[in-house]
């Protein structure tokens, strides 16, 4: 019981938290404007936004359908990844800590990996309550968050 409080614990503050000390954390930049002096990071950073906005797109869109299809999410970039939405809002907050570049920007980022993991094998634990074998096999194609070199 108090593993599963603690659980929606995390699950209920992880994305206002992560989200606010990003937001905090942009401010301790010494630039001159709203985004990075450099044009060659703020570029940069703007196609990282846009790759990782078209994967989490790409990846809920996805999801929605294999909802609906009551079955695992093996289409998209689920055929590559378990967990593409996780993996794009970090490309998309690369990107946006290029276009601020901001070095408390990526510290913030770094420490909320292992908050992210926990999520994340807490979601399949209930995939694989959910869908057993299913999900189980799903697991041993693809890697959790990068693909899986074979």
């Amino acid at each position: 019981m108090e593993s599963k409080r603690r659980t929606r614990l995390l699950h209920i503050l992880l994305r206002p938290a992560f989200g606010v000390l990003l937001f905090v954390s942009q401010f301790t930049a010494s630039r001159s404007g709203f985004a990075a002096d450099n044009r060659v990071l703020f570029i940069l950073g703007l196609a990282v936004v846009v790759t990782g906005a078209v994967v989490f797109t790409w990846a809920t869109l996805s999801l929605i359908k294999a909802a609906d299809a009551k079955r695992v999410a093996e289409a998209g970039p689920f055929r590559f990844i378990r967990h593409p939405i996780y993996t794009s809002m970090y490309v998309i907050c690369t990107g946006m800590g290029l276009i601020f570049f901001a070095w408390l920007w990526f510290i913030v980022m770094v420490a909320f990996i292992p908050l992210w993991y926990l999520e994340a094998k807490e979601e399949e634990k209930q995939m694989t309550r959910l869908y057993g074998k299913s999900y189980t096999d799903y697991q041993t194609k693809t890697g959790m968050f990068l693909p899986k070199i074979r």
